[in-house]
């Protein structure tokens, strides 16, 4: 999920640069507009509707002040970050009443703008998935109440109904949380439980299944599915995983197609309650790893990999100190937001199957510090995976940079062009390009030139001034003193070595 951002200055350049910057740098960002002044930001809002503004505190028509406190009241819920110089900063403060997140001190490092659009964006995330979280609870309330013939709120009521329509009401049931050919107990049924609801997720995500559901209780899951041939596969496929991970035997009860939901109580009451079922066990709602999976994401989107091992040492440093059972569980939500993370957003990646889903060998882990250590032997196998692809693209990255230099080394080949045709920051460029290869990139654009001038030198009777202008030199001045400092000889040496002919 990449945020939408406009950008609001009164120099042109400066909008340039920093939108540049933006656009080639994985910050979680996509400029989306920009404007010179707070009336043109707020005429682009309706068009662009960005989720965060960056702006200058000091424009002409309208003030970055004057927009945050516009901005407040019209969109609340789009971030502000305010560009400000020293003398301004006292000013710029008054914008934290209007909701400002953060400020950027002119002049600023590319580190602090990094710093700041990362944070911005992990804010802006775990909004979403906060929204993302309260309507999924919504809808599950409305499903719920529907099911029991509770009372309910009449507009969202006849919302969900018209949007639940047609829909096939179904339950899920599981047989026995016993099966004769494992060794499960009671403590081990929360775990299951959990195992089972998030084979459910997973799948229901996987297949691109249309629908909601809820646990009814700890042997019973109500759902509402688009019917058709994608909602049978998810069935047979979740059948089938939950028998193949788990050992339990499941089945599907067919409650029908929904015609509106006052009439889904009835439906509930014609399938049968399971006789005696307990309630789902506590702490075991299936949402429970959407916040950890959603930081994690934040961090590998934006390629903070040392951000993802401190959080997922901090998540584990806290399961630790549980007693077994909710330390499983704890290691359990981790896999699974491993698992959704590899399925779902990285699945080019090509590293995760369902078997993250199983629960077998948490279940068999029998003190703590032995599921610590298989959990932190998991963490470090995730992490490796993310280190190899960013070793990859950082890789291709120089085999681009090296490509493009070969085909213009002897026209303009300065950092900044060849970081702004791979997409980088010429800092960024620059560190990665003296780490994958060992040599500089001035040195490495310099050797390239003088091997040809070399090759000129021996096999033309071109002039000097030829001779660097053909091997990317501005001037023959410059071209001698790089020649010597390379090879120890001046171009005129060299010439004369060869044996070659006219010399300046």
């Amino acid at each position: 999920m990449i945020g939408k951002l406009l950008v609001v200055d009164d120099e042109a350049w400066f909008r340039e640069g920093l939108m540049k910057l933006i656009s080639t740098n994985e910050l979680g960002w996509e400029v989306v507009g920009e404007a010179a002044d707070g009336e043109e930001a707020l005429a682009a809002m309706e068009l662009c509707m960005p989720d965060l503004v960056i702006t200058d505190i000091n424009m002409p028509v309208m003030d970055g002040l004057s927009l945050t406190e516009r901005l407040s009241d019209s969109n609340p819920n789009v971030m502000v970050i305010i560009l400000t110089g020293y003398r301004e900063f006292e000013y710029a403060q008054r914008a934290v009443r209007y909701g400002a997140v953060e400020f950027l001190l002119k002049p600023f490092s590319l580190d602090e703008v990094y710093r700041v659009l990362r944070k911005a964006y992990e804010k802006f995330r775990l909004n979403m998935l906060e929204k993302k979280v309260r309507l999924k609870e919504r809808q599950i309330n409305l499903f719920r109440a529907a099911l029991y013939g509770c009372s309910h709120d009449l507009e969202a009521w006849e919302a969900c109904s018209r949007e639940w329509a047609g829909f096939s009401f179904c339950i899920l049931r599981v047989r026995s949380y016993y099966p004769h050919e494992k060794t499960y107990t009671q403590r081990d049924v929360g775990l299951l439980h959990y195992a089972v609801s998030n084979i459910i997720t997973e799948l229901m995500v996987r297949h691109g299944v249309r629908g909601i559901w809820f646990p009814l209780r700890s042997e019973e899951f109500a759902f509402l599915l688009e019917p058709g041939p994608v909602a049978a596969a998810y069935q047979s496929t979740v059948r089938s995983t939950v028998s193949r991970y788990t050992g339990i035997q499941v089945c599907w009860l067919d409650g029908g197609i929904l015609r509106q939901l006052d009439g889904l109580a009835a439906q509930y009451q014609k399938i049968g309650k399971a006789a005696g079922g307990e309630t789902p066990p506590d702490g075991m709602n299936p949402q429970r790893s959407y916040p950890f999976k959603e930081e994690l994401l934040s961090l590998l989107i934006t390629s903070n990999l040392q951000g993802v091992r401190e959080r997922i040492t901090a998540y584990l440093q806290k399961a630790s100190i549980m007693d077994l059972q909710s330390g499983k569980t704890e290691v359990y939500t981790m896999m699974t937001a491993f698992s959704d993370i590899l399925m779902n957003d990285f699945r080019h990646l090509k590293a995760a199957g369902y078997e993250a889903l199983n629960p077998g060998a948490i279940l068999m882990l029998r003190s703590v510090p032995e599921l610590m250590e298989w959990a932190e032997g998991k963490s470090r196998d995730f992490i490796a995976l993310f280190v190899q692809w960013l070793q990859e693209k950082q890789g291709d990255v120089v085999l681009r940079a090296k490509q493009y230099i070969d085909s213009h080394y002897r026209g303009v080949c300065t950092l900044q062009t060849v970081a702004g045709h791979v997409h980088v920051t010429p800092n960024y460029l620059s560190n990665l390009f003296k780490k994958e290869t060992g040599i500089g990139f001035t040195s490495y654009v310099s050797h390239l030139r003088i091997e040809r001038a070399k090759s000129l030198l021996a096999g033309t009777k071109l002039r000097m001034l030829g001779i660097a202008e053909e091997s990317g030199f501005d001037n023959s001045s410059y071209f001698t003193t790089v020649f010597k400092q390379l090879t120890g000889k001046s171009p005129s040496e060299y010439r004369k070595q060869t044996g070659e002919g006219l010399i300046d």
